[in-house]
Parts: structure tokens; C-alpha cells; sequence
């Protein structure tokens, strides 16, 4: 949660003051979440003492920060520019997808033979509350929820190495997702057929990984990053090709000008 920016520092810290990496940890909270949600777009610059003023902390709290985000690949540093918020291309969805397939596949497969009981009942309510926000239409509580979903089945992997790679793949596919879901939840038909289909595949990987089967959750996983990845190329190509269309539109009207 942010400082409020009329807090005295004295009043922040309180009066034996701020544990020790509590402002980093609350800065890097901050921006990864409004990173994810697009609320800071990519490509948008972070300047330090703005975010210092804002956070109402010094400049190391902050970089430490924005350092820890470089390393989840949410923020990039450019000597002429400075911090800014890491970009994805059209070309790099291919790559993301390619990577996100194998690291997934091997997640699945951990999970399958490491699972507590625990696991399986915290992933089945989390895919009971992604169906819940699909029927209200609440695309950003789905992108949650997907992604909270998939990172519990890292967590029952248990293995940190493989987990924060494919996390860091998770942060970009969960930026996708917010961009898709935006113009996805207009069409009302199509975005119930795909988060219900999301919401089925979910129960079978839970119910796979339940009964140890690892060979079949590595198909499943394929289709379930394709239904994904085809959404996505779609969104992408449909984007562009609006784009395009704004742009030689607004060339003809200049023209007539």
C-alpha cells in the first residue's frame, strides 16, 4: 500500500522506524502491481524523484526497488533514458509462448508428484472464484485469479529455480491477458466460451495433478497455452489491423485537406 504523501516521515516510520527493506518491499509491491494491471503502461518512464515524493522514502528504497523489477523483467534501465516499464512487442509473444510451454509442462509435472492436499483445495477455489469473476464480467479479477492460480501450482512444484522463470513468464502473459480481456469482455458470448473453457481446463490439470499424471498434463498443457496464445495473436493481429486502418484514414482526410 502507498504512503499518503502529506505523512510526515517521522509519522511513517513510527517511532523506532521502518524495519529494515519494509520501504523496498513496499515500493516493489506497489509498482509490480500497477505494472501487471497496465495502471503504469508499457514503456512509461519511472522517474526516481517522483517516486520518491510519492513514496515518501529516499532514493535507495527506491532504486532497490526498481532493481528487484528489473529482475522479474517488469522494468528496463537505459543510460540516456533511465527506468522505464518493460515493453512486449508483437514479436516477442511468439518467444514468450515458446518459453512459457516449457517451463510449464515441467511445473505441471513437479506439481504432479510434490501436490499436498492442501494445494488441490486452494486451486480448486481459486478456479471457482475465476469462473465467479468471469460471470460478472470483471476481466481484471480474472487476470488475478488466472495468474494466482498458476503460481500456486509453482508453488506445489516445489522447485524456486524452475518456479521464478516461469513466473517471470507469468508477469508478461498477465499483462497480455488485462490488454485481451479489455476487448474480449464486449462480446459477451465469445469471452463466457473462453473463460469457461479456461475454467474447464483448469479442473482437469488439478484433477491430473491430483492422481499423479504427468504424462497427461504435458498435452494439457499444450492446448491450454494455445487456447491462450490464439486468443492473444487474434487481439494482436485485430489491434494492428485498426490500427492501420486509423492511420490510412486519417492520411486520406489530411490529403483532402
Amino acid at each position: 500500500m502507498a504512503f499518503s504523501e502529506d505523512t510526515p516521515i517521522e509519522d511513517k516510520r513510527g517511532k523506532r522506524g521502518r524495519p529494515k527493506g519494509q520501504a523496498t518491499q513496499v515500493v516493489y509491491s506497489v509498482l509490480r502491481g500497477e505494472i501487471l494491471t497496465l495502471a503504469l503502461k508499457p514503456g512509461q518512464y519511472l522517474e526516481e524523484l517522483v517516486l520518491e515524493k510519492r513514496f515518501g522514502v529516499s532514493r535507495t528504497p527506491i532504486r532497490e526497488a526498481l532493481i528487484r523489477l528489473q529482475t522479474d523483467r517488469l522494468v528496463k534501465f537505459s543510460p540516456n533514458r533511465g527506468h522505464y516499464v518493460e515493453t512486449v512487442s508483437f514479436e516477442d509473444v511468439p518467444r514468450i509462448f515458446e518459453a512459457l510451454d516449457l517451463q510449464q509442462a515441467g511445473v505441471l509435472q513437479l506439481a504432479a508428484l510434490r501436490r499436498s492436499p492442501r494445494h488441490i483445495q486452494d486451486l480448486r477455489k481459486i478456479n471457482v472464484e475465476y469462473r465467479r469473476a468471469g460471470e460478472r464480467n470483471d476481466y481484471k479479477a480474472m487476470a488475478e485469479f488466472n495468474h494466482d492460480f498458476h503460481l500456486l501450482i509453482a508453488k506445489a512444484a516445489g522447485n524456486s529455480f524452475l518456479s521464478e522463470f516461469y513466473e517471470t513468464m507469468l508477469n508478461f502473459s498477465i499483462r497480455l491477458s488485462y490488454l485481451m480481456f479489455q476487448t474480449a469482455s464486449r462480446n459477451k458470448e465469445d469471452f463466457e466460451a473462453y473463460y469457461m473453457q479456461v475454467f474447464s481446463e483448469h479442473n482437469e490439470m488439478i484433477d491430473l495433478i491430483e492422481k499423479g499424471e504427468g504424462g497427461l498434463l504435458q498435452e494439457l498443457s499444450r492446448r491450454h497455452i494455445r487456447l491462450f496464445s490464439d486468443r492473444i495473436v487474434r487481439f494482436l493481429t485485430e489491434r494492428a489491423e485498426l490500427d492501420a486502418f486509423v492511420e490510412n484514414f486519417a492520411g486520406r482526410i489530411d490529403r483532402k485537406e
